[in-house]
């Protein structure tokens, strides 16, 4: 009986580990196909025990940095070591910043980077977190969502003002978000930092946007040639769809 507990404690993390977003008892009763009182009286066990939470009284489950940490070190390690050779082909195509980046909950977290030797350049510092919403990194993990992740993550961000020239509707981050995937990569136009433009597209996974790879360029030193070529070598590299 212990064993058979165990076995859906570990299908239930498992399941929440899949997800970006918070997820309600429903739901994740549904994707583990297990009964609700089942899921409750194991998330329960899991909140005493500190690894997952809740968003409010009743409301969606969430990982904590506690399930975080079960094999992430590992998880991450394998990811750098598996692109850096892309990483350091297109720095030295171009010598501008490229950083890689993974999607946590609405922000995306910097796992990786290789700054520009450049007089003019945008430093990245290590463990920087942005939001999602107004990177080129985080909405090109976030267009290979499953569509149900991707909903919910629009739902649930809060979308703040990190420059004047933030996206502020849920609509157009959407919209945006299709565009994206329909071309395979994304921009921001200053929009995380001013004077910043970056280029980024998803590393799939079978199917899956597990991380993403962009390059930060100065605005002054910013063209429609550079661009082409920089997105030319980026998808090419990631074997994503042609500009």
């Amino acid at each position: 009986m212990a064993i058979e507990v165990l076995k859906k404690a570990f299908r239930i993390l498992e399941c929440m580990a899949e997800s970006v977003v918070p997820l309600a008892l429903g739901e994740i009763s549904r994707r583990v196909n297990m009964p609700k009182p089942t899921v409750y009286r194991v998330l329960q066990t899991m909140l005493e025990l500190g690894y997952v939470a809740q968003e409010d009284q009743g409301g969606a489950y969430l990982r904590t940095s506690q399930l975080e940490r079960i094999g992430h070190d590992s998880r991450i390690h394998d990811l750098k070591y598996r692109v850096l050779h892309i990483m350091n082909k297109l720095f030295e195509r171009f010598n501008e910043t490229v950083n890689l980046g993974v999607l946590i909950g609405v922000n995306v977290h910097y796992i990786h980077f290789i700054n520009t030797t450049r007089s003019l350049r945008h430093m990245v510092q290590p463990g920087s977190i942005d939001p999602f919403y107004s990177t080129a990194l985080g909405r090109a993990i976030a267009a290979y969502l499953p569509e149900e992740e991707k909903t919910q993550l629009i739902e649930i961000v809060n979308l703040e003002t990190v420059t004047p020239y933030t996206i502020k509707s849920k609509a157009k981050l959407r919209q945006q978000l299709n565009e994206i995937h329909r071309r395979g990569w994304a921009i921001d136009d200053q929009e995380n930092d001013l004077g910043v433009i970056c280029l980024g597209a998803p590393i799939l996974e079978k199917e899956y946007p597990v991380a993403a790879i962009s390059i930060t360029i100065p605005k002054t030193r910013h063209n429609d040639k550079m661009q082409k070529e920089i997105l030319k070598e980026l998808l090419k590299a990631l074997k994503m769809k042609k500009v």
